[in-house]
């Protein structure tokens, strides 16, 4: 009779060693000693994960040293940002603290910027990097670079955590896919090269995250590495930002699910040297870690428990109110609506990053069945978390989402996992694992063009549910840093408008004023010179050449087709969406014009914004000063005519709006002139004109108690508007309150 196969006990024994040489990753974690696991699906780390081929490794190693190298080649060419006064300031001031060994204490306290609530990790390497290397100005454009590059470097390791929590949950194919998709998320991508204060704290969260992962499925006996490891994590998370305490209630929250999960609640009270391991395994790198910050942040220095955590109530309700673009309108930070962070988000992250959360959503279920449980929940928790809790507490957030860049890393790591499910579960299926390869690789590819066409700033990426560029523009903030100043000065310099032998002064006005100064300085013979003016204001000063930008820019005027006006020269654009516009003085007329307006210089001004406005009849600020110069004559009708002229360009231009308010007061057309005013008040919340206006309308009408409280709410929106204060003076006066009348002329009379 044959003998079946495989029953020789010798080919069974050579079978069994043949299968038991190949490397396979471990089902589940190994058993505690003391008992088996409570929740054993808590501590699996089941075979999916060792699947992989053996040169996914080198495949990794060689993908993460191309993208490492290309982020340092392409952070120095990155401009500067608009926050990077304030940092730049913070790390000369800890430079100077360091090197007088605490003597010099400017770093301990900056109440402009705060920025002595911030530790110090980032700008104490970079700046003693510039240090050795002879930058030790801002004033160097080496300086700037050095920076940048630092930035890099911690975006590379934001990018390697990453992957590496992912491959720890899936294996080496989902690392692959999640190093791809970090590198492939243009926000996070540009703000890796040059954001000192979002990037290095994602960097610091995710490779905390990621080691809080290894030690659980190391306890309760981990490697000295690992606590390493998660000591160094904690203290660049807490000197960066003492929002990085976030991560040491990570750990203790999830240390004490783990402990129940593999022990139960009984041994809490009978294993003490279990307690005790587990103890020492959290306690040690969360006090090396805030020693590690401490080290970097004179501030925590003078009073390590309090003033920590004074700076995590400071920044974690920070009290910015600048006026932000968001869904076409401007508002202003401290009043937006709930759905300001979702929406930023969803418009602005890839499309394989969205497709990614939906399927670990759909597919949740087989996911945990099929993965490792700790981190793939420590994961979720990292990811939502920090979301939740700032849209619950009404947190202020500016500039989109990028103060909440750091939770993306471990939502990365979801979607990484959730592809590499889909690509494992229809594998079997050459059609449907193709498909699952193409959609991914179609969605790979946008990003991956708007990042290579938009090399220096690819942080403004905008996708395809937003309409991309096209669809932002008018919508949304773009360069909010005003990052593309420095491809502005490029080009100026490749038309020789800038070079080395100027002999003349070229004057370049410019609404991001520290970026131009800084690229100008040293330069040019010092015949080129930055001088600052906002957009709206541009013909108040005299210049050559402007650089402006379209942050602040109402939504309406840049929907409009207006913006930027004809004047200009050259725009530096993303996707042929315009960031900035180059402006060329044509002549003296607008400046001339403005100058006489100051004077009151009626017929002065309204001869040459006349010929302004002839040559240039997209010229805004000219229509309004005509219109300005006409209601000052007395002409009503030319007055209405130029100002519609001027609406026409900029619907929603706030000084046309008050003087047609004017309008309509002077020809006694009081229910529109109401209209108008309530309408700029909606308009801008902080229009005292408007208010001003409105009282003297109830004045007129007797509703004495309506006109001071629209009175005081023009004091309240400028406390530096005399004729409000008169206004209330007299009111309180005609009410026969004498004393609170004089507290308002008084108070008028202070004001310089």
């Amino acid at each position: 009779m044959a003998k079946k196969k495989g029953s020789d006990p010798k080919a069974s024994s050579k079978k069994k060693s043949k299968v038991a040489a190949k490397p396979t990753a471990p089902r589940r974690a190994a058993a505690p000693k003391a008992k088996g696991p409570l929740f054993p699906a808590w501590v699996q780390f089941p075979s999916i994960a060792g699947n992989d081929n053996p040169l996914y490794p080198q495949i990794f190693k060689a993908l993460a040293a191309i993208i490492l190298l290309t982020m340092m080649f392409m952070a120095p060419g990155v401009g500067i940002n608009g926050d990077d006064k304030m940092q730049n300031e913070y790390e000369q001031k800890l430079m100077s603290y360091y090197a007088t060994f605490g003597e010099d204490e400017a770093a301990l306290n900056l109440p402009k910027t705060d920025m002595h609530l911030y530790g110090g990790v980032f700008e104490v390497l970079s700046g003693a990097t510039n240090r050795l290397l002879g930058y030790d100005s801002p004033e160097k454009i080496g300086y700037h670079k050095v920076r940048h590059v630092y930035n890099a470097i911690f975006g590379f390791l934001g990018m390697l955590f990453v992957a590496l929590l992912a491959r720890m949950i899936a294996g080496w194919q989902a690392a692959i896919l999640a190093l791809v998709f970090m590198f492939l998320s243009p926000r996070f991508l540009g703000h890796s090269m040059m954001n000192p204060k979002d990037i290095p704290f994602a960097a610091g969260y995710i490779m905390s995250v990621y080691f809080i992962a290894v030690l659980l499925k190391e306890l309760p006996k981990p490697k000295i590495s690992t606590l390493i490891g998660l000591t160094i994590a904690i203290g660049i998370s807490i000197g960066t930002r003492a929002g990085g305490l976030l991560v040491v209630a990570y750990l203790g929250l999830f240390a004490g699910l783990d402990f129940l999960a593999k022990y139960g609640l009984p041994a809490l009270f009978k294993e003490g040297k279990l307690v005790l391991s587990y103890l020492k395994a959290t306690l040690i790198p969360v006090f090396g870690g805030l020693v590690i910050a401490i080290i970097f942040w004179p501030y925590a220095q003078q009073d390590p428990f309090n003033n920590i955590l004074e700076a995590l109530a400071a920044l974690s309700n920070y009290r910015v109110n600048i006026r932000l673009l968001f869904g076409g309108e401007l508002v202003y930070a401290q009043e937006l609506p709930v759905d300001y962070l979702p929406r930023w988000v969803l418009f602005t992250v890839p499309l394989f990053f969205i497709t990614g959360l939906v399927a670990f959503i759909v597919f949740m279920r087989s996911i945990f069945k099929n993965y490792a449980t700790m981190p793939i929940l420590l994961s979720i928790f990292a990811f939502l978390f920090p979301f939740a809790y700032v849209i619950l507490n009404g947190s202020t957030v500016y500039d989109g989402w990028r103060h909440l860049i750091f939770p993306y890393t471990a939502g990365v790591v979801l979607t990484a996992v959730a592809w590499h499910f889909l690509w494992h579960k229809f594998n079997a299926k050459p059609v449907t694992s193709y498909v699952v390869i193409g959609a991914v690789a179609l969605m790979m590819l946008e990003p991956a063009i708007f990042i290579a066409r938009n090399i220096h700033y690819p942080y403004v990426y905008f996708n395809p549910i937003a309409g991309g560029m096209d669809g932002a523009f008018g919508q949304y903030e773009t360069d909010y840093w005003g990052v593309s100043v420095k491809q502005a000065v490029d080009w100026l310099e490749d038309e020789g408008i800038l070079h080395d032998n100027l002999q003349e002064k070229v004057y370049i006005a410019t609404n991001f004023h520290y970026q131009l100064d800084k690229y100008l300085k040293n330069k040019y013979n010092g015949k080129a010179i930055a001088v600052y003016i906002r957009y709206r204001e541009r013909y108040n000063r005299n210049w050559d050449y402007g650089i402006f930008l379209s942050r602040f820019a109402r939504g309406s005027h840049l929907r409009n087709g207006t913006w930027p006006t004809k004047k200009s020269i050259h725009t530096i654009d993303a996707n042929n969406t315009p960031l900035l516009a180059i402006l060329k003085k044509v002549d003296d007329n607008p400046f001339k014009g403005h100058e006489a307006i100051k004077r009151q210089d009626w017929p002065t001004a309204i001869q040459y914004l006349s010929a302004e406005v002839k040559n240039f009849p997209d010229n805004e600020l000219a229509w309004l000063g005509l219109g300005n110069a006409y209601l000052n004559t007395n002409d009503l009708p030319k007055a209405k005519e130029c100002l519609d002229k001027c609406l026409s360009i900029e619907p929603e231009s706030l000084g046309a709006l008050n003087y047609i308010g004017l309008y309509y007061l002077r020809t006694n057309n009081i229910a529109e002139a109401e209209k108008v005013f309530r309408n700029t008040i909606e308009l801008e919340s902080k229009n005292s004109f408007g208010y001003y206006y409105l009282a003297i309308i109830e004045n007129q009408r007797k509703n004495i108690d309506a006109a001071i409280n629209y009175a005081k709410s023009a004091i309240e929106a400028n406390g530096r508007f005399k004729p409000a204060y008169k206004l209330s003076a007299d009111l309180y006066q005609a009410k026969g309150d004498q004393a609170t009348a004089k507290k308002f002329l008084d108070a008028m009379a202070k004001i310089q």
